[in-house]
């Protein structure tokens, strides 16, 4: 927090555990809804509720749309119908629809037929679309109007629209709403007020379908570099509209979801502040990568009877290592291809390109580590020989050393290809790439690389 909201949210505890209504009020109505957002993850569901009936209902709509998710979902599960009828009835009707979608059906049935019946067919028609699709981030706010329509017409339109949403575009539509083109208000305000719209109009319009995943969304209108892009159905019927704020919501979101998919876990522990919820969704993704360490203590296990034991104790302390520079091989190909991925361009598609530059990588890298290893081996294998009172069962120094090299390089390079192979699967079978960038590719790296170890060993020092 800033210093200035940390001494806002100070007086706002201090406000609250005295229960001092008048000061609590009058910091609620100078403070900026933002402010009051922030404060909120620190209070008590029971703080919270106080400072939302505190607040004018405009205000308190504010604040629920700026919270995190885990936090609205619990603010929400706390207000009663009438109160969340009273907020919801502010909202402009994508952020109503973000809120309602927190409730079952039957508590959305309830507040819908208490508001404005223009009003809930709106928010209603967004609640029917997927939440991540471009129907679910859109608005329906547009001013359209069809091509006939002259510049003055068109004025006349964006006096009466909704204030509280930006607008860039004034939407040009035939007789079936069938999208035609834009013009940009800075081209209606500089035109002749009789000149028609089909004049001035740009018939080339950044569009996406209602259905398009929102991450589509963020990578057309990123592309393009538009202020907001519009949304039509199968049959080029203009619906909506997303705006260059809706995709920075979402572009922060579909960051989070990589980040936490990369980490091991899973986006769904945002959507509660249940912490039993968050181990359970942990665990989800823990128990393959237990799974997977047994098997890499099996195949060490499996090896054991193969080997002297002194040579096997002298090969294990090296286990690690391999294991892990094979894993983060892994790991930085793996990232950086779903990283071009989330970009949207053509070239990230292209497995052959892919191929071709981090193979190339790999094939540099590889050698590079391994004769490290092996000069590393060389340094430290004949300290290690004082550990052992039978120093003629250790084997020889310089095959031991060959093997770590030769396993180094040879982990590597499988390493490599898994990471560059798994995203591209991942993507192909309708799953996030990002999950292969997580603890799955590093438990697979260490069974391969344990194996590779253990096999190169056999052949070389045993």
């Amino acid at each position: 927090m800033n210093t200035g909201h940390e001494e806002f949210h100070k007086q706002l505890v201090a406000a609250l555990d005295d229960e001092n209504e008048s000061q609590l009020h009058h910091l609620v109505e100078i403070a900026p809804a933002a402010d009051i957002a922030e404060s909120f993850e620190l209070l008590s569901d029971e703080d919270r509720s106080r400072v939302l009936f505190a607040v004018p209902a405009p205000t308190a709509a504010e604040i629920i749309v700026m919270l995190d998710e885990a936090v609205r979902g619990d603010v929400v599960d706390e207000l009663d119908t009438a109160s969340l009828t009273e907020i919801v009835s502010e909202l402009q009707p994508d952020d109503a629809a973000d809120v309602l979608g927190e409730l079952d059906d039957d508590e959305i049935d309830a507040i819908l037929g208490q508001l404005e019946t223009s009003h809930s067919k709106l928010v209603g028609d967004l609640l029917e679309y997927d939440e991540s699709t471009a129907g679910g981030i859109m608005t329906p706010d547009v001013v359209a109007l069809e091509a006939s329509a002259t510049v003055a017409d068109a004025a006349e339109q964006v006096r009466q629209a909704n204030q509280a949403e930006d607008l860039h575009d004034v939407f040009v539509v035939d007789k079936e709403r069938r999208l035609v083109g834009i013009v940009p208000l800075r081209r209606l305000v500089t035109a002749p007020r009789t000149t028609r719209l089909e004049q001035i109009c740009d018939r080339k319009p950044v569009t996406v379908n209602i259905g398009d995943d929102q991450e589509t969304v963020v990578q057309i209108i990123r592309k393009y570099d538009v202020s907001e892009a519009a949304v039509v159905d199968d049959a080029g019927r203009l619906i909506g509209r997303v705006t260059h704020d809706d995709v920075m919501d979402v572009a922060e979101e579909e960051a989070a979801e990589d980040l936490y998919r990369m980490a091991g876990t899973d986006p769904a522990e945002l959507e509660s502040s249940s912490i039993f919820n968050a181990a359970r969704i942990r665990l989800i993704w823990l128990t393959p990568t237990l799974i997977g360490t047994c098997v890499s203590a099996s195949v060490l296990q499996y090896s054991k009877p193969e080997f002297d034991l002194s040579l096997f104790a002298a090969l294990l302390p090296f286990v690690p290592m391999i294991g892990a520079m094979g894993g983060n091989c892994g790991i930085q190909i793996s990232t950086v291809i779903v990283r071009e991925f989330a970009t949207g361009d053509i070239g990230s598609t292209s497995f052959a390109r892919a191929l071709m530059r981090e193979g190339r990588i790999s094939l540099v890298i590889a050698p590079i580590c391994g004769l490290f290893a092996w000069l590393l081996v060389t340094v430290i294998f004949p300290t290690l020989r004082q550990a052992f009172q039978d120093q003629s069962a250790l084997g020889d120094n310089r095959q031991v050393a060959l093997a770590v090299g030769c396993a180094m390089t040879l982990a590597i390079l499988v390493a490599g290809g898994l990471g560059l192979a798994l995203p591209f699967s991942f993507r192909r079978l309708g799953f996030d790439p990002a999950i292969a960038s997580g603890p799955l590719i590093t438990t697979l790296n260490d069974v391969v690389s344990v194996t590779i170890y253990m096999t190169a060993a056999y052949l070389i020092a045993a």
